[in-house]
């Protein structure tokens, strides 16, 4: 029963380490050459603030009680993996 309790995000949905693994393999395969580039800084423009950068989205936060549920469900299927044994 101790083994349950490391559960990680793509078992809770259902896919297997082989399939993330696979999938993996996959998005090397399409993407490697552009996966490890360096971040393009731009000469024009200076970076912005981590904080701005933050609000920029604040108005995206309109799933309100999103987070919440997905807990929730996290929460129902960790009782019912766990309930198995």
């Amino acid at each position: 029963m101790d083994d349950n309790k490391n559960i990680h995000w793509h078992q809770v949905i259902g896919i297997s380490t082989d399939e993330m693994k696979h999938a993996a393999a996959e998005a090397e395969a399409r993407y490697g050459d552009i996966l490890n580039m360096e971040h393009p800084v731009s000469k024009k423009h200076p970076q912005m603030a981590m904080e701005m950068r933050a609000a920029q989205f604040a108005p995206f936060a309109a799933l309100t009680g999103y987070e919440k549920v997905v807990e929730r469900s996290v929460d129902e299927v960790r009782e019912s993996f766990l309930s198995k044994d």
